[in-house]
């Protein structure tokens, strides 16, 4: 198969050697050579055209086939598919314009051509379809690796969020009773007081408790 696509792909003339290239694909070569060979053997040429002018009709098949970007078997075959109902669709047309056609060959070539351009859109749909799909599947498999949750930094590191520090208790009681809480220090956590604040709180709590007493026992 390889032999045969390189010898078609190299068009002897009487200059020179016409060379044609052949797309990448990312497809196995078996694959790839046999769609590429395919698309040559099913393509119809104007009659007494050139070789330069049918290595370029090769050229620019191949171009449609890289735009097309199969990426496994059943890809290509539908390519294929498409790919002969194309041209073959285009021919159609093309005899159809010809001069000195009768009126019923005329119309029996539009038709022709008119239901191989639908199979070459059906074709079309149905690997836009199926690469779609595939594209998904990858989106959901890449969502899907634990690796993936956490963006990634500079470095490679994964970013994760830092837990919230508790607030202490004398905290909580000074917002309840109005007054600010505590300066957080510069790690982010909150600033434990000094022995001198908490011995302050502490006279202030007997002081009221003292007075709170006394006016009960009046």
């Amino acid at each position: 198969m390889f032999a045969r696509f390189h010898a078609a792909a190299k068009v002897p003339t009487t200059m020179s050697t016409i060379q044609v290239q052949a797309p990448p694909l990312a497809l196995d070569p078996a694959t790839s050579s046999n769609l590429l060979q395919t698309i040559i053997d099913t393509t119809p040429y104007i009659p007494n055209s050139s070789e330069a002018e049918k290595a370029a009709q090769r050229d620019s098949a191949f171009a449609l086939v890289a735009a097309l970007d199969p990426r496994d078997p059943v890809q290509a075959m539908l390519v294929a598919q498409l790919m002969a109902a194309h041209h073959a669709s285009i021919h159609a047309y093309r005899c159809a314009a010809l001069p000195g056609v009768p009126p019923a060959l005329h119309l029996r070539y539009q038709g022709r051509a008119t239901v191989l351009s639908r199979l070459a859109g059906t074709r079309l749909r149905e690997l836009r379809r199926l690469q779609d799909a595939a594209l998904k599947a990858a989106a959901r498999a890449t969502a899907a690796d634990p690796r993936a949750e956490a963006p990634a930094t500079a470095s490679g590191a994964q970013v994760r969020a830092a837990a919230p520090a508790a607030r202490p208790w004398f905290a909580a009681a000074g917002q309840r009773r109005g007054s600010s809480a505590p300066a957080k220090a510069a790690t982010g956590t909150e600033a434990v007081p000094s022995v001198e604040v908490r011995e302050q709180l502490l006279e202030k709590i007997t002081a009221r408790l003292a007075a709170a007493g006394i006016a009960m026992a009046a």
